[in-house]
């Protein structure tokens, strides 16, 4: 395909289309700066090494960058962190599989690198280029569908049991939030939308909202399942074969640790990410265990500053 391209002007055609799907927020601008500045520490690393063209970079010389100690900010050099690992292969991935997309190239070194999964109960949060490519499968082409908003409410952190509940007026569209009933197992809540998220619902609010017959039960359309009445069960039972749905669109419906949960996961350990507090991660989820958020996050007790992307440059040691 595009074997004799150059390496740099590849990687340039890449930030142009993150860029663009920046634009349609399925990269959040925290995320796009992040994978931003990872590629180019890729590309950096990779031209130490002698890469020039596309067809130089290898799966061994991938994994080199995945798995190599860095300096911190404070100058010392060590390993790198299993959090830092995993998302320097997210962005490997993301950027692979965006040069797929462009017809430059059919390879993806960084395919089967395999790190510490971080699972709990067998389910482990989806990685942060899978939230993208998640992103850009769940965008509808005629009409908003049932599962982009099953996607957008689950990225929020809502769990199976309450997405088929949400209705069209538990969405605050100036507040740019929506409203989480809660469950016997999760306290009810206001979740914040990103752009991306707040751009889905709408537009399923839109759609379902046309479809009334009786313009007063607008507002209780459901947003992410089918209106006809159904047991809790039952719209638990919807909400996940959506959500599964496009986890198999993805690739991810053979990973046995990969669950419609999984997606929910995510949320956790972004609103971690950014807050670096184990209790704003519970309160997104409405959970009541602060043990449970940690495992699911991989937060350890014992240790001052848990394993994550630390600024440590990978073109180092």
């Amino acid at each position: 395909m595009g074997s004799d391209l150059s390496l740099t002007h590849a990687l340039d055609r890449v930030q142009d289309s993150w860029q663009s799907m920046a634009a349609h927020g399925e990269f959040t601008e925290q995320t796009l700066d992040k994978f931003e500045l990872l590629l180019k520490r890729f590309e950096r690393y990779t031209q130490l090494r002698g890469a020039v063209i596309l067809e130089d970079i290898t799966p061994d010389l991938a994994e080199d960058f995945v798995t190599a100690p860095g300096r911190s900010r404070h100058g010392h050099v060590s390993n790198a962190a299993a959090a830092t690992m995993r998302l320097r292969r997210s962005v490997l991935r993301t950027a692979y599989r965006t040069l797929r997309e462009l017809k430059l190239t059919d390879a993806d070194p960084a395919r089967d690198i395999e790190l510490p999964a971080r699972a709990v109960g067998g389910v482990r949060p989806l990685s942060d280029d899978e939230v993208i490519d998640l992103r850009h499968h769940s965008a509808f082409i005629t009409r908003p569908s049932r599962h982009g908003a099953a996607a957008a409410l689950a990225l929020v952190g809502g769990h199976s049991g309450e997405i088929g509940h949400i209705r069209v007026k538990d969405l605050d569209v100036p507040g740019r939030r929506v409203w989480m009933h809660g469950s016997t197992k999760t306290d009810p809540r206001w979740c914040p939308l990103d752009a991306w998220g707040l751009n889905v619902l709408t537009s399923r609010a839109a759609f379902v909202t046309a479809r009334q017959v009786r313009p007063d039960s607008a507002p209780n359309a459901r947003l992410a399942v089918s209106d006809r009445h159904a047991s809790d069960a039952s719209l638990q039972a919807r909400a996940c074969v959506a959500l599964a749905d496009l986890l198999k669109r993805i690739g991810l419906g053979g990973d046995e640790d990969v669950k419609p949960a999984s997606i929910t996961a995510w949320a956790a350990v972004a609103e971690y990410e950014r807050t670096g507090r184990v209790e704003d991660a519970a309160r997104l989820l409405g959970l009541r265990s602060l043990d449970r958020v940690a495992a699911l996050i991989d937060y350890s007790w014992r240790t001052a500053h848990p394993g994550g992307e630390d600024g440590q440059e990978a073109d180092c040691a």
